[in-house]
């Protein structure tokens, strides 16, 4: 299986958030995270605040990164996207935070669900049907992961975040 995940995901993995690590650790030999390429260097630019946030030294959590996460990591280039996808993708991002677009993108091109803890992001699948894109919450992956189909997984969305943007 593969997923798209947005910088939030991938933090709340390497500070160790439980919820988030041990769901990683328990599908990370049979998921492919995928990110925009620029992610990456984010991640990098976030791992002093990590290791603040944790208690130990950049390095740790650079190697954290290098030898638990990156290995299971696929980068895409987001700028390669089809002009219509990047737009559409704007479009949409727009309505909640314009920074959310890449991650969007990514899921629709490639379509796979966006596994996010955003609120905002999984509203807005939600509120459009999922009709250009699928969301989920660390809940929806497990289900998915469990061999769940879609439609109750999107049961279960609807049921969470369908109320309002």
């Amino acid at each position: 299986m593969r997923l798209a995940v947005d910088t939030n995901i991938v933090f709340s993995i390497l500070i160790g958030g439980r919820r988030l690590r041990r769901l990683f650790l328990e599908m990370r030999d049979r998921v492919v995270l995928v990110v925009p390429e620029r992610m990456v260097d984010e991640i990098m630019e976030l791992t002093p605040k990590a290791a603040e946030y944790i208690g130990v030294e950049a390095e740790l959590v650079k190697q954290i990164y290098d030898n638990l996460v990156k290995p299971h990591i696929k980068t895409v280039k987001i700028e390669e996207l089809p002009d219509g996808i990047i737009g559409e993708a704007v479009d949409l991002a727009s309505r909640i935070d314009p920074d959310d677009w890449p991650f969007i993108a990514l899921a629709m091109y490639l379509g796979i669900p966006l596994w996010t803890g955003d609120k905002g992001v999984l509203k807005l699948a939600v509120g459009t049907g999922f009709r250009y894109f699928r969301a989920v919450d660390a809940r929806g992956v497990e289900m998915l992961l469990d061999g769940i189909g879609w439609d109750k997984v999107k049961n279960y969305l609807v049921d969470r975040y369908g109320v309002g943007l």
